[in-house]
């Protein structure tokens, strides 16, 4: 496995980390062999992480959706990016593949009738990325209830870092939450973890999942968060 295979997966697998553990997605315990590969990467673990990951239904068919698109492999860096982040690869999907996508979660615990439904109401601006899964699809898993913590939770949020300690690490973040009949996102002081004790310092942009401090991202990467998450806010407004 190439160097840039790996970096693809030390990306990858941090983010799907916090909601594999809470029991939410993928096979069971596969938290522990992605902790395993971050803490000391090899190609051996790194084969395992990919295989792994490959059983996360809904992201892998979100990986192999944009790849598609983009005559790209699914665990191409810049194909992982797109879909946890956001960049330009997501408007090379056609809406049609992305209605197949929905779709083909009947097969994994989406009712039909909710499946059929999704895609037949799928707004016509709307992107692949992963605030479109959390805040139009929602949650294949019936483990997971649709109320507004846990969709806030599942949204990869931003935040900035101001301070650290032994209770973790506190940020200026966002939080998603109901005015009125609208779904907005709202500055939020508050503390995550660092599960993968990151070296972080005051100042830094950090991306955050499932209340976990996932990795350090670069202006770019901060400013194309906002503007996919919000671009999907957008599209779904009733």
């Amino acid at each position: 496995m190439h160097q840039r295979s790996i970096n693809s997966l030390l990306k990858a697998c941090p983010y799907s980390f916090p909601a594999n553990k809470l029991g939410y997605c993928g096979p069971r315990e596969s938290w522990q062999s992605f902790l395993e590969f971050i803490s000391s990467p090899s190609q051996h673990r790194a084969a395992i992480a990919k295989n792994k990951l490959k059983d996360f239904y809904a992201l892998h068919s979100y990986l192999q959706l944009i790849a598609d698109a983009n005559q790209m492999q699914p665990f191409d860096p810049a194909v992982v990016e797109a879909y946890w982040i956001g960049n330009r690869l997501l408007e090379n999907v056609q809406y049609t593949e992305m209605q197949k996508t929905i779709l083909s979660f009947q097969l994994h615990g989406l009712p039909r009738s909710i499946a059929e439904k999704k895609a037949a109401g799928l707004p016509d601006n709307i992107l692949p990325h992963h605030s479109m899964h959390v805040l139009y699809v929602n949650f294949i898993s019936p483990k997971v209830k649709p109320i507004i913590g846990n969709l806030s939770n599942c949204l990869v949020q931003w935040a900035q870092v101001k301070s650290i300690s032994a209770k973790g690490v506190r940020v200026k973040g966002i939080e998603l939450l109901f005015e009125g009949s609208e779904l907005k996102l709202k500055e939020r002081i508050k503390t995550v973890q660092n599960p993968f004790n990151l070296q972080l310092k005051p100042g830094d942009f950090i991306s955050v999942h499932w209340n976990s401090a996932i990795e350090k991202i670069s202006r770019t990467e901060l400013n194309n968060l906002g503007k996919f998450t919000e671009q999907t806010l957008r599209a779904i407004k009733p």
